[in-house]
C-alpha cells in the first residue's frame, strides 16, 4: 500500500472513529440497553473462542524461535536458550488460551443447566475449570498438533528465509506485548462498569470519557475486540500479496464482528468496543511501519 492509500485509509477511519465515540457519548446505554441479548449463540461463541489472536501469535513466534533454534545449533549456548524461551512462550500462551475457552465454555454450559442465559459469564476472572488430568491431556495434544505443523511449514524454508521469520516474529510479539499492556493499563485505570454488572437503575454508568479510577471494574476499553483486531498481524506472515491482503481484510471483518457480539453479549458499550478496534489498529499500524521502514529489503518477508 503506497503513502497516498494509508493516508486516506487512515482519514477515513479516523472520521468513522470520532463519528462513532460522538455517537456513543450520547448513545452508550440506550444503544447497549436496545441489542442486549444474554443468550445470543453469536455473543457467546465470540466470548468463548474470540480472542485466540492473542495467544495463537505468542505461539507461532514461540515456535518460530525453535525452529531457528534447532536450524543454529552450532552456538549451542545461544541456541539453547533461545529453543527453551520459544519453547516457554508457546507453551504457556496455548495453556492461557484454552484456560479462557475451556472457564467461557463451562460457564455457558453451566448457565444452560442452571437455566440462566447462557453468555452471561465472569469476563475478568475465570469462573469454572476442567479437572487437571483433561486440561493438561487437552493442552499436550493441542501443542503437539501446533509444533508439528509449524516445524514442518519452517522446515520448509531456507537459511535466509527463517531469518527473516524470525524477525518478523520479534515486531509481532511487540506488536501483541505493547497493544495488551495498553489495553489491561487503561482497563484498570479507568474502571468502567459493564453493561451486565450495572443493577436494575443503572446508576452506575458513566460515560466512556470520565475515568472512575481502579475500582475493579474493566469495560473500558475492550480486551476481546483488541485480539480481535490483532487478527490482522497474520496477514504479516504470508509471502504471497493476494493472500496477505485477503488475511488483513479477515482480520479487519473479524474485528468488528468481534466487536459487534461484545455489545450484543452486554459485555462493553459501543465506545468500549470501538476505542479498542482504532486503538489497537493504531498500534499496529505503527509496528509495520517501523518493521518497514527500519529493515533492508533482504531482511523482509
Amino acid at each position: 500500500m503506497n503513502y497516498s492509500a494509508k493516508k486516506k485509509l487512515f482519514s477515513v477511519s479516523a472520521i468513522v472513529c470520532v463519528v462513532l465515540l460522538l455517537i456513543a457519548s450520547f448513545s452508550d446505554l440506550a444503544i447497549s440497553n436496545a441489542v442486549i441479548n444474554y443468550n445470543s449463540i453469536f455473543g457467546t461463541i465470540f466470548q468463548t473462542l474470540g480472542e485466540f489472536a492473542v495467544y495463537c501469535i505468542f505461539v507461532l513466534c514461540g515456535e518460530i524461535a525453535m525452529a531457528y533454534a534447532l536450524r543454529n545449533l552450532n552456538s549451542l549456548l545461544f541456541s539453547g536458550v533461545l529453543f527453551i524461551g520459544g519453547l516457554s512462550l508457546s507453551l504457556w500462551q496455548l495453556k492461557q488460551y484454552l484456560n479462557e475457552v475451556e472457564s467461557y465454555t463451562l460457564s455457558a454450559l453451566s448457565n444452560i443447566h442452571a437455566g440462566k442465559d447462557m453468555g452471561l459469564a465472569n469476563s475478568d476472572a475465570a469462573t469454572a475449570k476442567l479437572s487437571v488430568g483433561v486440561a493438561i491431556l487437552i493442552w499436550l495434544i493441542s501443542y503437539i498438533i501446533i509444533t508439528v505443523l509449524v516445524q514442518y511449514w519452517m522446515a520448509k524454508k531456507d537459511d535466509s528465509q527463517l531469518n527473516r521469520y524470525l524477525i518478523l516474529a520479534i515486531f509481532a510479539s511487540l506488536t501483541v506485548w505493547f497493544a495488551l499492556e495498553i489495553n489491561l493499563t487503561l482497563k484498570d485505570t479507568w474502571g468502567r462498569v459493564r453493561p451486565y454488572e450495572l443493577s436494575s437503575s443503572q446508576k452506575e454508568f458513566t460515560p466512556w470519557f470520565h475515568p472512575n479510577g481502579i475500582n475493579g471494574h474493566k469495560s473500558f476499553p475492550s480486551g476481546h475486540t483488541m485480539a480481535g483486531t490483532l487478527c490482522i498481524v497474520f496477514s504479516w506472515f504470508a509471502t504471497q500479496p493476494q493472500l496477505r491482503k485477503r488475511l488483513w481484510v479477515a482480520g479487519i471483518v473479524y474485528g468488528i464482528l468481534l466487536a459487534i457480539s461484545r455489545v450484543i453479549i452486554g459485555a462493553h458499550f459501543l465506545s468500549d468496543v470501538t476505542f479498542s478496534f482504532f486503538l489497537t489498529a493504531i498500534i499496529i499500524f505503527v509496528m509495520r511501519e517501523l518493521y518497514n521502514r527500519l529493515l533492508s529489503e533482504e531482511l523482509k518477508i
